[in-house]
């Protein structure tokens, strides 16, 4: 079983309160690699955009975040707050799993943990986006989602 950056109830809460989304706890899990790979990819181009501009760390606009991906952002902060949901582990966790080819600006490392849980909000937005009527989270959903975050992330 992988290991969740965000504890299984948690991102349940999310996950109803931003996306109407019910989702088991395997699905949660399959969920956690798409966020795992999609940060990755995140912090790759934001490498490659910090090494273009030859700065010695990677600062929040080496990040490619789009408008959507900050709407669902701000989305995600609303959620956390009112579930008292703390971000401390998730950041621990996710220090643990950025390569660190480049030092992080504080600005970067403070707004890992939303980067991160709104990578969760986006795969469920997607698909309530693709099958409005699903309130049940099911593999096909996930892959799908998976594509359209592969084309657009």
């Amino acid at each position: 079983m992988a290991e969740m950056v965000i504890p299984y109830p948690h991102l349940q809460r999310i996950l109803e309160k931003t996306c109407e989304l019910a989702v088991t706890k395997p699905m949660a899990e399959r969920m956690m690699e798409i966020v795992e790979r999609k940060l990755a990819d995140l912090f790759e181009v934001a490498y490659e955009n910090a090494t273009a501009e030859n700065s010695e760390t990677i600062k929040m606009r080496h990040i490619p975040i789009t408008k959507g991906f900050r709407s669902s952002m701000n989305l995600f902060r609303a959620v956390i707050e009112d579930e008292n949901i703390k971000i401390e582990p998730i950041l621990d966790y996710v220090l643990r799993k950025i390569p660190a080819d480049k030092p992080l600006e504080e600005e970067v490392i403070n707004e890992l943990p939303i980067i991160t849980g709104t990578l969760f909000v986006l795969i469920g937005r997607v698909i309530k986006a693709l099958h409005p009527e699903v309130r049940n989270v099911y593999p096909e959903h996930i892959e799908e989602a998976e594509k359209v975050l592969d084309y657009t992330l």
